[in-house]
């Protein structure tokens, strides 16, 4: 398996937010093409995914927070390019696009956007009531 996924499992099985992962889909070709999403269950019904598409010279990734619905989610697709940090953006639980925090550097996004989930959790006394 590809190192940068052995990253993430590792990340994910050691945060205290995740109760279980699930690779749900990985791809790797010789050409260096990398195509994975990885499920995690968190506190009741929160769920957490990860999906990437890395090339040698590119990567496309999404994460989001989500119940039935989708909660939190940063991207970088291209759909916001008046954004500041696009095409990093982040959509809010209303659904408002604004900045991203993430660089496209995925251990350092990922923790970034763990440590955002359980703030957000936090304040929806998900994991203290």
């Amino acid at each position: 398996m590809h190192a940068l996924v052995n990253s993430i499992l590792k990340i994910l099985r050691g945060h205290s937010l995740v109760k279980n992962v699930r690779l749900v889909s990985y791809d790797e070709t010789p050409a260096g093409k990398l195509e994975v999403k990885i499920r995690c269950r968190l506190a009741d019904d929160y769920q957490f995914q990860i999906w990437l598409h890395h090339e040698p010279q590119a990567l496309d990734y999404a994460y989001q927070l989500f119940t039935d619905q989708p909660l939190l989610r940063w991207d970088n697709a291209p759909h916001y390019p008046n954004i500041t940090t696009a095409p990093h953006h982040y959509h809010d639980e209303d659904n408002k696009v604004s900045e991203s925090q993430l660089i496209g550097n995925v251990l350092q996004d990922l923790n970034l956007v763990l440590s955002q989930i359980k703030k957000w959790l936090d304040t929806k006394d998900v994991l203290t009531g």
